[in-house]
């Protein structure tokens, strides 16, 4: 079943640079470079290690031990309630935040917020992460590439 999708992304993939490939350079250095041919090179490897098993050889030169220690944990139904409501919540108030104030106030808030209640860090720790936010957010994109981000409701 993984195979057939393998290989449908291959042909996915090999389109868009079959169709993409003649496009003026900025045009295609996203969808080309950065998505297409990777893409086909990853599902390429993917469809190797289903054909030649792979995986099933790693584990039996491996003795290692599974490292994922949540695999058997069943929780009960409150708290996946709980989890499920305070992640749309979440989701929610971004949404509405880069709607109202735009993402280059919204997404770095979003961040310290999130970090101070859910993650219980240190303030410091917060305000950190909240810079580099900022920095990716504002300097990358609308510093360097230029790229301007629309004002949220509350500034247009």
């Amino acid at each position: 079943m993984t195979a057939n999708f393998s290989f449908f992304l291959v042909a996915v993939f090999a389109g868009a640079i079959y169709w993409g490939w003649h496009w003026p350079y900025i045009a295609k250095l996203m969808p080309l470079y950065v998505v297409a041919i990777p893409g086909v090179i990853l599902c390429g490897l993917q469809i190797y290690r289903e054909a030649t098993d792979w995986e099933s050889r790693q584990e039996k030169k491996s003795a290692a031990m599974d490292m994922d220690e949540t695999h058997g944990v069943t929780l009960d139904r409150r708290t996946e309630t709980q989890r499920t409501i305070m992640f749309f919540t979440w989701f929610s108030l971004g949404a509405l935040g880069i709607w109202l104030l735009g993402i280059v106030i919204t997404l770095p808030l979003l961040v310290f917020l999130y970090m101070l209640v859910e993650g219980k860090e240190k303030l410091t720790t917060a305000v950190i992460m909240t810079a580099c936010v900022y920095g990716l957010v504002w300097g990358l994109f609308e510093y360097v590439l230029g790229m301007r981000w629309p004002a949220g409701l509350l500034f247009s």
